[in-house]
């Protein structure tokens, strides 16, 4: 069964995620994105975060919610990256990223809160996994 939200099928958007997940943990941003990305309404572009707010944020989502490990040093990294943005807490990027939406510099964007189709389980994992692809991003803006 499809439900809609948004204008995006909840099933094709698990079934691109789903398959996002299994690829290896190295991954970054940009390539979970190439896998997204012709699954998508209007794919074919990258999702990787269009910018250092957006990734803050969705740190600070990520935080909140429990989808990064205590010992992650994800508060910290998202804070350092606020820092370096212009408007700082203010920023519609981040905004945008603590209310869970990754927004990619293609113009696309991900509700990472409507993800898995109503499935807690598939939800959990999905957004476990685009967390921990957005940590790294994150350090590497940082230059760690």
């Amino acid at each position: 069964m499809k439900t809609r939200i948004g204008g995006m099928t909840t099933t094709c958007l698990a079934i691109a995620l789903s398959l996002a997940c299994s690829a290896s943990g190295a991954q970054d941003l940009g390539s979970l994105g190439g896998k997204l990305g012709g699954m998508l309404p209007g794919g074919g572009g990258s999702m990787a975060s269009g910018s250092m707010g957006n990734v803050a944020g969705l740190l600070q989502y990520c935080v909140k919610n429990n989808y990064l490990g205590g010992s992650s040093g994800a508060s910290g990294i998202a804070s350092k990256l606020l820092g370096k943005t212009q408007g700082g807490s203010g920023n519609s990027d981040y905004l945008s990223g603590a209310s869970g939406i990754l927004k990619g510099n293609n113009g696309q964007s991900t509700n990472l809160a409507n993800v898995g189709g109503g499935n807690s389980d598939l939800k959990s994992k999905i957004t476990t996994k685009a967390c921990n692809v957005v940590l790294k991003q994150g350090t590497s803006f940082l230059g760690h």
